[in-house]
């Protein structure tokens, strides 16, 4: 399977969590009523449904609050065989070239590899850039360099410039068609 690496994939964590705390609380709340409106009757069937609500209640928060804290509600995220200094130099020159000064900053983490957070002031977006394993596979080594974008605005014209500079200078020029 051939993957381009550099298409940005839209991912809204903050509403695919609520869509599983919402099931969760719908059926913890059919599975009350079931068990205190129907009595004895519907006791097998709606503790069924308490330990399905009680799962998707656990699952939500493993899953998604550590992702929610790490990239936002809603971000951006490209995978690219550049090296995370070149992806930090890469989101550095595209912060620049839009006029703004950009900081880096080195994120605490137990990885030897610790991610990068390039942000600029008065822009909204946030890049965080890590070492991580492409989802497609290990073709020729694993090592992948993940830039995810977070911002308020999903289709903010500010962000998506950002977004084409960054593919530009990782692809080493303009962005292929298609």
């Amino acid at each position: 399977m051939a993957v381009r690496e550099t298409e940005w994939a839209y991912s809204n964590d903050g509403r695919i969590a609520f869509a599983f705390l919402a099931l969760a609380i719908v059926l913890l709340a059919i599975g009350v009523l079931a068990v205190t409106v129907v009595g004895s009757d519907a006791a097998n069937g709606g503790v069924a449904l308490l330990a399905i609500a009680t799962f998707l209640l656990v699952f939500s928060v493993l899953v998604f609050l550590p992702r929610l804290a790490r990239r936002g509600a809603a971000s951006f995220s490209v995978y690219s065989r550049r090296s995370v200094d070149e992806a930090v130099k890469a989101v550095r020159e595209a912060f620049e070239a839009s006029g703004r000064t950009p900081r880096v900053d080195i994120v605490k983490s137990r990885s030897d590899h610790p991610p990068r957070v390039v942000t600029a002031e008065g822009v909204q977006a946030r890049f965080r850039i890590e070492v991580t394993r492409h989802p497609a596979g290990a073709e020729g080594g694993s090592e992948w360099t993940e830039i995810v974008e977070s911002s308020a605005s999903r289709d903010g014209a500010e962000a998506q410039a950002l977004r084409k500079m960054v593919t530009e200078r990782l692809a080493g020029g303009s962005p292929p068609d298609g």
